[in-house]
């Protein structure tokens, strides 16, 4: 636990939302929120007043978006260390983002813990939390099952995050999906191997039958058609680990 208390800013339009992040920031015992707003324009002026150590903000907010924040405070040379989220954001705006000095991006949904993980990163980057790896792999991984479908109130979700990052860890586990790496991801969640085998397989089903097939061809491409069917449980792990080896060094970590 950090020494003395960050003050927060959190700024989110979603009422109920808002209210957990700020129960849960103040319940870590590292943060204490000093303003919760629902726009950009009173996160300014809260940032103004209040001068908090962190801001803690939606990406797309009423009045002014998380963007146009970071750029009156840029022009008003007013340093906020900031994390910012969002369920909607493409690589310009997490280019923009970064110039405007933005310290993460995580998008949503996400756990509360990797939030406060990297809040606490920010401040005290020796402290030995979750690495810079870790992070950056687990935001990308989880972006990436959220933009493919994979509804994440299920628990083939967490399933799946953990299976593909192990993958992406130690390749050779995908060529032993049922000795190996379903039973290393059941040890995590204290469940049994079988379990997480049909929870995986259900996470795929959902995704597939709710999914974009724009999104699901970037992905996977010539595997989707109708004559091809579902991939299996190991050629979506692959497939999935095989995409973020590829592009995790420029993933949400700013």
């Amino acid at each position: 636990m950090v020494e003395t208390c960050k003050t927060v800013l959190v700024a989110d339009a979603n009422p109920e939302f808002r209210a957990m992040l700020c129960d849960e920031i103040n319940a870590s015992g590292d943060f204490r929120v000093v303003g919760c707003v629902d726009n950009g324009t009173r996160a300014i002026e809260e940032i103004l007043s209040k001068s908090p150590d962190m801001l803690v903000m939606d990406a797309i907010l009423p009045g002014k978006d998380a963007l146009s924040v970071l750029r009156h405070l840029r022009e008003t040379n007013k340093a906020v260390k900031t994390v910012l989220y969002s369920s909607f954001c493409n690589d310009a705006v997490l280019s923009e983002a970064h110039h405007l000095g933005a310290n993460y991006f995580l998008p949503k949904p996400f756990d509360i813990p990797d939030l406060l993980d990297r809040m606490r990163y920010t401040f005290y980057p020796a402290t030995p939390l979750v690495s810079k790896h870790d992070l950056s792999l687990k935001s990308l991984v989880t972006s990436i099952i959220h933009e493919i479908g994979v509804p994440a109130h299920i628990k083939g979700y967490q399933y799946l995050r953990e299976a593909i990052m192990m993958t992406v860890e130690n390749m050779d586990s995908i060529n032993a999906v049922t000795k190996v790496l379903y039973p290393a991801v059941a040890r995590e969640y204290k469940t049994t191997a079988s379990r997480v085998e049909r929870a995986i397989r259900h996470a795929i089903e959902v995704a597939w039958d709710r999914g974009d097939l724009e999104v699901l061809q970037k992905y996977f491409g010539y595997t989707v058609s109708n004559s091809k069917g579902k991939p299996t449980n190991s050629e979506f792990i692959a497939l999935i680990a095989d995409r973020v080896l590829l592009g995790y060094e420029r993933s949400a970590v700013l």
